[in-house]
């Protein structure tokens, strides 16, 4: 079942922050070269900066329509009782949660995608998760 989710949030987020930053800044750059007369020489910027932007704007794209377009299984509701955070340095903190599931037979913690720059809002509150059926992470929905 396709439901709306924080990683496709976070991936969507990326996509248009490169995009609207990088684009204009390649356009400016091509329009400048055009603006000398020597065209050859000063299109080699652009040139670079738009091979190694690419990819990126590609990987959150991708990323992005496999998220929006998600199925998820074992859909649950649980409280979210603990948080765990990696530092990437420049690229920020990414925080994933505990969420404990409890159903009739079991009592289960599982730890969600590490896709959240801060952990407000989330601890102590019942949340609802869902498990990506093609690489079995757990993702909060919303």
């Amino acid at each position: 079942m396709k439901r709306n989710n924080a990683a496709a949030r976070y991936y969507k987020k990326n996509l248009i922050i490169f995009s609207a930053v990088l684009i204009p800044l390649v356009l400016i750059f091509v329009a400048l070269a055009f603006a000398f007369n020597d065209v050859p020489r000063a299109i080699i910027f652009p040139i670079i900066l738009s091979l190694t932007s690419t990819p990126f704007i590609i990987y959150y794209l991708v990323k992005y329509l496999h998220y929006k377009n998600c199925n998820f299984q074992h859909i649950s509701r649980g409280k979210v009782v603990d948080c765990e955070t990696f530092n990437r340095g420049r690229y920020g903190t990414f925080v994933g949660f505990y969420v404990v599931i409890e159903s009739d037979y079991e009592t289960k913690k599982v730890l969600t995608k590490h896709c959240h720059s801060k952990a407000d809002g989330y601890l102590g509150n019942m949340v609802e998760v869902g498990q990506d059926v093609s690489t079995g992470e757990w993702i909060i929905l919303e």
